[in-house]
């Protein structure tokens, strides 16, 4: 009863939420509109920022970088295609001078169309069941020697003769093989 009362004496009155009428100028529309796309710039340089070397890389976007980075004070990282990196007349011997090592020599190419930065060079031995006993990689540094010292870009489609001194890893290491690994 009391409480039928108290909500009897409420009335509905209209909620005005604007008390004046909205202005539909172009300005307003224009300001967002100016705002909108600076921050959509803002992304699309955030993104470009964090993939530059990715993207710099690829065929699509290279031409573009390559032309702005000397504007604007960058540089154009390096292609790089481990794939098109082959090593051929790969020989392990016994060292001729110290009893426990071995002479690693190969030859590697860069197949690919264009100079790129020397790799890891990763040596493998397993036994005979293809379990492996012993790896280590190189840096271009260790393997690099006489005029190819301190070169950093390997040529397109030149044959580059290497030799490594390394410890005998023992009778059981019957396989090796040699691989490659991008040096970024």
């Amino acid at each position: 009863g009391a409480h039928d009362d108290l909500l009897s004496d409420l009335e509905d009155d209209p909620l005005h939420l604007y008390s004046q009428k909205r202005s539909s100028g172009w300005g307003r529309r224009l300001f967002w509109g100016l705002l909108v796309l600076l921050a959509a710039a803002g992304l699309a340089g955030q993104y470009v920022a964090y993939q530059f070397d990715d993207l710099a890389r690829q065929d699509a976007y290279r031409p573009w970088f390559q032309e702005l980075c000397p504007k604007l004070g960058c540089t154009v990282p390096s292609r790089v295609d481990i794939a098109h990196i082959k090593s051929s007349n790969l020989v392990v011997r016994s060292h001729p001078e110290f009893a426990g090592a071995l002479v690693v020599d190969a030859i590697i190419y860069n197949r690919a169309t264009f100079s790129q930065p020397f790799p890891l060079l990763e040596l493998r031995f397993a036994d005979m069941n293809g379990n492996m006993i012993a790896s280590r990689r190189f840096k271009p540094a260790e393997y690099l020697s006489g005029e190819l010292a301190g070169v950093t870009e390997m040529p397109s489609q030149t044959p580059i003769h290497i030799a490594l001194d390394i410890l005998d890893p023992g009778n059981k290491a019957v396989n090796y093989s040699l691989s490659f690994h991008s040096p970024e």
